[in-house]
């Protein structure tokens, strides 16, 4: 059987699980791991990354100490034992700085940790850091007035993508072995095609949300509770999910993230839509739907010929293939629309009293979007609402929808992305992630072919409601298939 792209791109590194393993079986000690991490992080070429906010290295050796003390003791340690973990900047993580890459908030220390996060933390990986964003990770790209530009430890020329950039980066150059980002318009996905890695969108509501900031009423958690999940339209569609280096390390994660620990709980259903008889996860032949996304704005000929191939595989391979061009196509005005006009809250209350320090542009669009009348919002809510209906009943009656991450791979450093011939940048090249995430439902991200400058493509693999492991299923199928 072939090598998957995913793989080869990521060959070399182990992935988290393969980590823990060793860690849990003593082939590998907890200190030496964050050792070979750190030894990368503090190299001329991890400098130049600069994918970290904060490091925490004393710290984490430490829990690496203890850790390993633990199992020599003949302790059973967690399924994540010595995994170096990395996370977002716009994540609140007790002792540490939270700071949403703004100049703002760069006093800002947390004093509670995000329980999505806690989770990990009690699976036994070890924290070794905060990673940089753009401000308040409103970007595609990853440069911050607080942490400054991050860049693509693979493809240099290229960027690591935003707004979890720093994640993507350090995840890519081998520092951290797993990173906890956000998604709010493809902060997930976007960024793990720029480097050639895997990353989890969660549907909304599936994991934790508190814990992100700014969280209600601007909270940085300063008075010593966790900041709650804003209630705009941010708030509920902003998603926090990881970034690895194998689909099964992000299926090791999102079971920590998703399930108290100790608490046994069962494996959620996963038959797809009412049909009690449908396949079951990543098992083929599937029922599929396709798009190359080209009404979510301009595509590379070179990404519309991925998809074809890919649909044609899977055909060939027994599965219910079936090109869909409409599929979501409200979902993105929609997005658009109601992102515009939607009152950001959260964030004019957080930097309230502090406005000379945010940046001219972001200081511009927190305050543009109080200039709606309410029935105007009221009207983007319900056309919002409308579109996501349509689409998780489009999405009910199959097993996924199979769509390009973006019209075609990373942008140039500067955030430029060449579509034949035509250039586009900023939030117009993540058109095919914003669709997307107004549905509301799970969606994976892997790389599954390289462009004609020799970047990844990525595609994402998007089910029904609650069916994150069937998504990961899938896409641990279509890695190999499609390779």
């Amino acid at each position: 059987m072939s090598t998957s792209l995913l793989r080869r791109l990521n060959s070399g590194l182990d992935d988290a699980t393969g980590i823990a393993g060793k860690v849990r079986t003593g082939r590998r000690s907890a200190v030496d791991v964050l050792a070979r991490a750190r030894a990368v992080a503090e190299s001329a070429a991890g400098k130049t990354v600069n994918a970290f906010i904060t490091q925490d290295w004393d710290r984490a050796a430490e829990a690496a100490a203890a850790l390993d003390k633990r199992r020599a003791a003949g302790e059973k340690l967690g399924p994540l034992a010595g995994v170096p973990l990395s996370v977002k900047d716009a994540i609140a993580v007790a002792g540490l700085p939270v700071t949403a890459a703004s100049l703002a908030f760069a006093d800002r220390i947390a004093t509670t940790t995000a329980p999505a996060v806690q989770r990990l933390l009690d699976a036994d990986a070890i924290l070794i850091g905060k990673t940089n964003c753009p401000e308040f990770a409103f970007g595609p790209t990853c440069d911050s007035p607080l942490g400054g530009r991050t860049t693509n430890p693979r493809f240099p020329s290229a960027t690591p993508g935003g707004s979890s950039g720093g994640e993507a980066a350090a995840v890519a150059a081998g520092i951290s072995a797993l990173g906890i980002g956000s998604d709010y318009g493809g902060s997930l996905r976007w960024p793990a095609q720029c480097v050639g890695i895997a990353a989890l969108r969660p549907g909304v509501g599936s994991l934790p949300g508190e814990g992100q900031v700014p969280g209600t009423d601007g909270s940085f958690g300063d008075d010593g509770s966790i900041p709650a999940a804003g209630t705009g339209v941010q708030g509920t569609f902003q998603t926090i999910g990881p970034m690895a280096r194998s689909v099964r390390d992000l299926r090791t994660a999102f079971r920590i993230m998703r399930d108290q620990p100790g608490t046994g709980a069962a494996e959620p259903a996963t038959l797809v839509g009412n049909d009690a008889a449908a396949a079951l996860p990543g098992k083929l032949p599937m029922r599929l739907l396709w798009t190359d996304g080209s009404r979510f704005g301009p595509v590379r000929r070179e990404v519309r010929d991925m998809m074809e191939q890919a649909a044609a595989k899977l055909a060939a391979d027994g599965s219910e293939i079936r090109e869909e061009p409409e599929a979501l196509s409200g979902c993105l005005p929609a997005y658009a629309r109601l992102r515009a006009v939607d009152p950001m809250k959260e964030h004019a209350a957080a930097i309230r009293g502090r406005e000379h320090l945010v940046s001219a542009p972001n200081l511009h669009t927190i305050r543009s979007t109080f200039l709606s009348s309410p029935a105007e919002v009221r009207h983007a809510w319900r056309a919002a609402q409308a579109a996501r209906k349509a689409a998780q009943e489009q999405l009910a009656a199959v097993d996924a929808l199979i769509l390009p991450v973006a019209g075609g791979p990373a942008a140039d450093a500067e955030g430029r992305l060449d579509i034949d011939g035509t250039s586009v940048q900023d939030w117009e090249i993540m058109g095919h992630c914003r669709a997307v995430t107004l549905t509301g439902c799970p969606a994976v991200s892997i790389p599954i072919a390289m462009s004609s400058d020799g970047l990844p493509l990525s595609i994402q693999i998007v089910t029904g409601p609650g069916l994150e492991l069937h998504a990961l299923d899938i896409a641990e199928q279509l890695e190999l298939l499609l390779a």
